[in-house]
């Protein structure tokens, strides 16, 4: 084992047990391995048992403590580093997953006792939920983390390490899908001095939150992420806030100064972001294109019934191209609240002049959704259902479909608006 290590990368250069001559795997016999602590002083870690494994340690001639028990995978990787810059080397002990990974826990020694202090991860919500292929800081009392899930679903953490041995996260880096778009967001969580976030900052290419600036007019701001909660108070265009957490669903909390309450953590919606719903005219013709909405919510008899029906026409005289078209539901309440839904992407087509398209015709089922719930679904062109609607009150509502091509359009295409109830009636059964 390496005499001086100044920073390491576990899932790389850590000397493997197996290379000390001892294969860890599947062997159930006690396995001893000398572990240097400093000059004068080592000490000597004993891996027992077969798939559930105990490590030990035992320092000079002192009792015999236990560091851990370690269920699935072997123990195949140990290391003896300086974590926490007091001059005497810690342990880190790891188990190497799938994916190059490495699953690793690390212990401090503590020179006054003698005795040895796990750093416990301090959060498992966390991108890797773990201390996985960590690297040692050779300067400060650091400890970086990255794991990769997928070709485009990684992770990042850094944290500090306190005297007391806590460890206390700095930034956090992950992704997030939000509603419509094509590429998954960067996130960087910051966090203060007292653990809270600080701030999610979303970058990507697009971002509607660059520097927490407010992109659309008037935004939103809720007490609660409902949908059937009435707005709070609104932002203005211009105006800062910063994001604190996320919900599925595409809800974002935020912090907010406003002018008359000071401070405040409200609820946005990722969509409001996107479509400037208190600008959107119904209906309104742009570019020459026209949008047409079925009136077929309420009718659910036979092979038609339920049907999602939209269709594109250019109104021009020259052609017009769509090259990443987004559709979305505006939905009006009966109190005049507006509710911007993401429905689904559609293919780039290229519209001709007194040629419409038939951009949706769907049908609109009542089936579980990807939680098991029954819900209103819809089609997504082919690879799957997305939610219809989302889950409104009661009551009677409008509804218009609202068309954007990030890019593209310059402004928003909005249908005309039909008129439905809600709940929809639910389709019967197939007759069996």
């Amino acid at each position: 084992m390496k005499q001086h290590v100044k920073r390491i990368l576990l899932a790389g250069v850590l000397a493997t047990l197996a290379a000390q001559g001892a294969g860890v795997h599947a062997q159930a016999a006690p396995r001893d391995f000398p572990y240097p602590i400093k000059a004068g002083l080592s000490a000597i870690v004993k891996i027992s048992g077969g798939d559930d494994q105990r490590a030990t340690v035992r320092v000079g001639n002192g009792p015999e403590q236990l560091l851990g028990s370690f269920d699935n995978d072997a123990i195949d990787q140990m290391e003896s580093v300086d974590i926490d810059h007091d001059g005497y080397r810690d342990l880190v002990l790891g188990q190497s997953g799938g994916s190059t990974q490495l699953i690793a826990r690390l212990f401090l020694y503590r020179p006054a006792s003698g005795a040895f202090q796990e750093i416990r991860h301090p959060d498992p919500a966390s991108p890797c939920r773990g201390f996985i292929n960590p690297v040692i800081d050779d300067k400060q009392a650091l400890i970086r983390v990255g794991c990769r899930y997928g070709a485009a679903s990684n992770g990042t953490e850094e944290y500090v390490l306190r005297p007391d041995g806590t460890a206390h996260a700095t930034t956090w880096t992950t992704q997030a899908q939000f509603g419509l778009e094509n590429e998954p967001a960067e996130l960087t969580y910051r966090f203060r001095e007292d653990g809270a976030i600080a701030r999610i900052d979303i970058e990507g290419e697009g971002s509607p939150l660059e520097g927490g600036t407010v992109p659309v007019g008037k935004l939103d701001l809720y007490d609660t992420p409902d949908v059937n909660d009435r707005p709070a108070m609104t932002a203005a265009e211009g105006e800062h806030l910063d994001v604190v957490a996320l919900r599925p669903r595409d809800w974002l909390q935020v912090r907010y100064t406003s002018k008359t309450a000071g401070e405040v953590l409200k609820w946005i919606r990722y969509g409001d972001l996107r479509v400037d719903k208190h600008q959107l005219a119904v209906p309104a013709p742009q570019g020459g294109l026209a949008l047409e909405l079925a009136d077929t919510l309420a009718d659910w008899n036979g092979e038609d019934g339920g049907l999602f029906m939209l269709s594109v026409a250019n109104t021009g005289d020259a052609p017009a191209a769509l090259k990443a078209p987004r559709v979305w539901l505006l939905l009006t309440s009966a109190q005049g609240d507006r509710i911007v839904h993401p429905l689904y992407q559609r293919d780039g087509d290229t519209l001709h002049p007194a040629n419409p398209l038939g951009f949706a015709r769907d049908p609109v089922v009542w089936a579980p959704d990807e939680d098991g719930k029954p819900a209103y679904l819809v089609n997504d062109n082919g690879y799957g259902s997305v939610p219809f609607l989302p889950a409104l009150a009661p009551g009677k509502y409008r509804a218009a479909a609202v068309l954007t091509d990030p890019g593209n359009l310059a402004q928003p295409i909005v249908s005309n608006d039909i008129g439905f109830d809600y709940p929809l009636p639910k389709r019967p059964p197939a007759a069996q």
